[in-house]
């Protein structure tokens, strides 16, 4: 099966999982999502987990599972596309 770095699965990843921890933050929603975002992709890079190589099918799941945070977090945005 082919391999991939989990590079690009892990940053939509944390993109959905900054979206949910931002929220939690009242105020400076903005601020506290890039400050999250930015965060996590720096420890994902120092720690080498981008880096590591996986089954394709995972880095998909990986990815789809940080759509789905990101859907049930703020479902208004996907729901557009379907009006």
């Amino acid at each position: 099966m082919k391999m991939i770095k989990l590079r690009i699965p892990l940053f939509v990843f944390a993109l959905g999982i900054s979206m949910v921890l931002s929220n939690l933050v009242s105020g400076a929603e903005n601020i506290a999502y890039l400050v999250i975002l930015i965060s996590l992709l720096v420890v994902f890079e120092k720690t080498k987990i981008s880096e590591k190589k996986v089954n394709i099918l995972y880095g998909v799941l990986i990815a789809i599972a940080g759509l789905a945070i990101e859907f049930l977090t703020e479902p208004g945005d996907y729901l557009q596309f379907f009006s």
